[in-house]
């Protein structure tokens, strides 16, 4: 019996032994569950603020890209740069590992970074960092490096740098039989809206409101703050070096007067008047007018000196002085020739002011942005008609038969962009 308890005894303490030795590895599995699960969250949380980084520097560079030039080896770079100021990721030394691709306006992907070419539609990029780490005790189990990934998706938004269809930084006039207006309205002092017809938006005004009982403002009337005319455009922006006169890849002309005291004609008759140089600067003052970019250091005036029919051109006319289109027996029919995603839509662009007067019944239609930086827009028209189109001036007086214009916030240049974190 003694023999039978000596035995039992050996037996208890090697099953206690045993028991002993799980326990040990039960506790060393929740040592290891906490040091390396607590060392995993912080390497994760490392790696995230990387590809945070990364999504934006890299966003951002594509925006430079689109605006200034540039390659996916800039942008490449760029992620990479914002990736490496956060740390090391590995373990072996190799450079930080990441992934990344293309996406657009809804972050939605296009392509792998690199593709060979930026999408057209990307506006934005989405990084993964990868971050493989030493384990402290998981290597006991196994588990060693561990990895973690963090994945972030930037975008940007440009916004356009007008908000209204018609803006005057002091008085605005509008009195015609028929208004139609898609697009709010701004008058830094005051407005008069005359006869008869809709605004469908707000009509805005610095100190007083005149407002026929035939105009309706479909979003009400609302006395704002003085603001300034937007500084949207200079003319020197489209002379030869200027940004714009290198944005434009078709044939570019730049026209100075012979007689400074005259305007400049530009004419639409097909013979007789002397043809603009591409790409040159040349003086006249008389020249045919064809379609392309033009910058005219002085006053210019846009007429047909023989014959009746429309004057129609895509152009993009830019004035340091004073544009008169005053044809009065013919119809205009202009679209803007320069219409980039970033600079926006110009057709008429004056240091000083733009007149536009024709008594032909079919009057004035136009695509584009019309922009006096100095001085008054004027227009006086049996009809003048816009699908795409802003007006904007010091001042605007416009009146008569009908008006029709669609606003559209691309025909101004990209004001302030912003880029922001999706996800």
């Amino acid at each position: 019996m003694d023999r039978r308890r000596r035995m039992g005894g050996r037996g208890g303490r090697g099953q206690a032994l045993v028991l002993l030795g799980l326990a040990f590895a039960g506790f060393l599995a929740l040592v290891a569950l906490a040091i390396d699960g607590g060392n995993a969250f912080v390497q994760r949380r490392r790696a995230q603020n990387a590809a945070d980084a990364a999504a934006l520097s890299g966003t951002r560079r594509l925006w430079e890209i689109r605006r200034q030039g540039g390659s996916e080896a800039d942008l490449l770079a760029a992620l990479r740069e914002a990736i490496d100021t956060h740390g090391v990721f590995n373990v072996d030394g190799a450079p930080n590992a990441f992934e990344a691709y293309y996406v657009d306006e809804n972050g939605n992907l296009l392509a792998p970074l690199p593709s060979g070419t930026i999408p057209a539609d990307a506006r934005g990029v989405q990084v993964t960092v990868i971050n493989r780490f030493d384990a402290f005790f998981a290597g006991v189990f196994g588990f060693d490096p561990l990895e973690v990934r963090a994945l972030a998706v930037a975008i940007y938004r440009p916004s356009p740098a007008c908000a209204h269809a018609l803006f005057a930084e002091n008085d605005l006039r509008a009195q015609f039989a028929s208004l139609d207006v898609t697009g709010s309205v701004h008058a830094g002092t005051r407005l008069t809206l005359q006869w008869s017809g809709t605004i469908r938006g707000v009509c805005e005004y610095g100190t007083t409101a005149d407002i026929g009982f035939g105009v309706q403002c479909q979003d009400g009337r609302v006395q704002v703050p003085f603001q300034p005319l937007p500084a949207l455009y200079a003319p020197e922006d489209f002379a030869p070096g200027g940004p714009l006169w290198n944005a434009y890849g078709g044939n570019r002309y730049c026209i100075r007067p012979q007689n400074p005291g005259q305007p400049i004609l530009l004419d639409a008759h097909p013979a007789g008047a002397a043809h603009p140089i591409p790409n040159q600067c040349i003086t006249a003052q008389r020249v045919r007018l064809q379609d392309g970019l033009y910058y005219l250091e002085g006053d210019a005036r846009v007429a047909r000196t023989q014959g009746m029919g429309p004057i129609k051109a895509t152009v993009t006319l830019a004035a340091v002085g004073s544009l008169f289109l005053d044809d009065l027996g013919n119809r205009y029919e202009l679209r803007n020739a320069l219409n980039d995603p970033q600079r926006g839509a110009p057709l008429l662009v004056a240091g000083r002011a733009i007149t536009m007067t024709t008594m032909n019944p079919s009057g004035f239609t136009w695509v584009g942005l019309i922009y006096a930086a100095g001085g008054p827009v004027t227009l006086q028209a049996p009809q003048a008609e816009s699908d795409r189109g802003a007006i904007y001036g010091k001042n605007l007086s416009l009146g008569w038969g009908t008006f029709r214009l669609v606003f559209d916030p691309t025909v101004c240049p990209a004001g302030v962009t912003r880029v922001e974190l999706r996800r």
